[in-house]
């Protein structure tokens, strides 16, 4: 099978030599594509590139956004006739080891992801606040169970995922992406690879307020693609259709919003739509059409501020008593 890397960069002209260095060191070709960086990025990774005909950059006119990148070099890779494309950050975070493993572990017809451990020192919090918050998001829109699903180091069967546009151009790209694939039947994995974080002084991170709110509007499309359109059929879940801390959360979440729905409308409009929520959205429709009809049944004793604190607690209830069924 033929592989190649692409390295999406952007203004990482401290890290990215050392990286290009050692996936080439590994006889891997490169795809190396510049985001409209101004710090002389372009100019040494042409440098660089013209030393191997296994080496090819893309040169973008001006930023766009990490999606952007990653879709040039994937276009690009389909077009040479690669089987597999290995993505790798340029900022210095995935070891030449884990890359090595997830190049020799590829194969045509999975979408690989690497899955770094939470509980590594110095993981920044708002990394594992938006990791969660999508793994929670991506349980919802496709049942499967990801982990770690805003981590870079990935490897992508190039014709399975022919076809698969996003409508993301930044940082949401890969979660959209990794929608569409369950979606269309694309298998899903996980590989364990180590954390790496650098000190907070020496981090360069692009991910702005903005990148946030992306986030959030790429999944309220995807979420009314799930509930108002024809649901996708026939998704290859594999090892990741399991329950675990996501389905937890998700549980959790579902009360929530069946509490709060039967406090601002009759149960009579709550109760179906709470049910159509709930099994669009791949949360437990008993437990969620439960939690409504208790909340609605206690809203007229209580007042309105106690009883959102009930549900509040009620959720968390939920996804505490929910861990014994989890696998992890």
């Amino acid at each position: 099978m033929r592989l190649v890397a692409i390295v999406p960069t952007y203004r990482n002209i401290r890290t990215l030599p050392a990286v290009l260095d050692g996936l080439s060191a590994c006889g891997l070709a490169l795809i190396v594509v510049d985001d409209g960086s101004d710090d002389g990025t372009d100019a040494w990774a042409r440098a660089w590139c013209e030393k191997s005909s296994e080496r090819t950059l893309i040169s973008l006119p001006h930023n766009q956004g990490k999606g952007a990148a990653l879709a040039a070099g994937l276009a690009l890779a389909r077009q040479r006739g690669f089987d597999a494309a290995l993505t790798v950050d340029s900022d210095g975070q995935h070891r030449l080891l884990d890359a090595q493993r997830m190049a020799r572990a590829a194969r045509e017809h999975v979408l690989l992801l690497g899955k770094r451990s939470e509980s590594h020192e110095g993981y920044p919090a708002a990394s594992m606040f938006g990791r969660r918050l999508w793994a929670l998001g991506i349980r919802a829109l496709t049942g499967l169970g990801v982990q770690d699903p805003i981590c870079g180091l990935r490897c992508y069967p190039l014709a399975a995922t022919d076809g698969i546009v996003c409508a993301a151009g930044r940082y949401a790209w890969e979660e959209e992406f990794l929608v569409r694939c369950a979606w269309s039947a694309v298998e899903i994995e996980e590989l364990k690879i180590e954390t790496v974080y650098q000190d907070a002084t020496q981090r360069v991170s692009h991910f702005g307020w903005f990148d946030w709110i992306e986030s959030i509007l790429v999944f309220i499309r995807l979420a009314g693609v799930r509930v108002f359109m024809r649901a996708p059929t026939g998704a290859a879940r594999g090892v990741l259709a399991r329950r675990d801390r996501s389905w937890r959360r998700l549980q959790g979440m579902a009360v929530f919003v069946a509490g709060v729905c039967a406090l601002c409308a009759p149960l009579v409009v709550v109760v179906p739509t709470v049910a159509f929520l709930a099994w669009r959205l791949h949360a437990s429709m008993l437990i969620a059409v439960g939690a409504a009809i208790i909340v609605h049944a206690n809203a007229q004793l209580f007042p309105a501020s106690i009883m959102l604190f009930v549900v509040v607690l009620l959720a968390l209830a939920v996804t505490r008593a929910a861990r014994f069924l989890c696998s992890n």
